[in-house]
């Protein structure tokens, strides 16, 4: 069974969902991830993310399930534009698939590790080369917009499919499941599908 999951690197269930991908793939499962941009009006500059605002909850929550899991994880001062960032992982996903599994850890452990700024270009480039992957050539194609349209075709998939939020799981032909599952829940539901198969 194939398994399908719409991501973005802002989002921290996305995150979090990384340690979703890695069950499903121990199960012997193909897990493709798409680009989801979740936040298309963030502009250029970003947007600051305040310590006591709407977020607060939601981080707290995954702080619980990231010491859980022993995924390292720190609260992010500002949540960027993310398109350049998706269609930089989906032109590698696509292109250069050997460096893509390195590339979206990395863009992940950037927005929440390390704090790096994942929408300054230099920041992507030196993330696609330590992936593996040419970065002058990655880069060449997101500025000369061949990247974007694989970001479109992701999206549109994800609304044919009835998908509005990150992450979400599309498993097999017609199974969506959003959020972050537990792990029981998910491996359940994974073993009564392959059964019907």
């Amino acid at each position: 069974m194939d398994v399908v999951c719409w991501s973005d690197y802002l989002c921290p269930w996305c995150y979090v969902g990384q340690h979703r991908e890695g069950l499903l793939r121990d199960r012997g499962l193909s897990v493709t991830v798409l680009p989801f941009e979740l936040h298309p009006e963030i502009g250029a500059q970003g947007r600051r993310v305040r310590p006591d605002g709407r977020l607060r909850t939601t981080f707290e929550r995954i702080e619980e399930e990231c010491d859980r899991l022993g995924m390292a994880f720190r609260r992010p001062t500002r949540m960027p534009n993310t398109r350049r960032a998706l269609e930089t992982a989906e032109w590698t996903r696509t292109h250069h698939p050997d460096a893509f599994d390195a590339l979206h850890a990395s863009l992940f452990a950037a927005q929440f590790v390390t704090g790096d700024p994942i929408d300054d270009p230099e920041v992507i480039d030196r993330l696609v080369s330590d992936g593996g992957a040419p970065a002058t050539a990655v880069r060449a194609a997101v500025d000369g917009g061949q990247a974007g349209a694989a970001v479109d075709e992701a999206m549109a998939r994800a609304r044919r499919a009835g998908v509005s939020s990150t992450p979400s799981w599309l498993l097999g032909h017609d199974f969506v499941v959003p959020g972050v599952p537990d792990p029981t829940t998910l491996l359940r539901w994974v073993d009564r599908l392959m059964s019907r198969d």
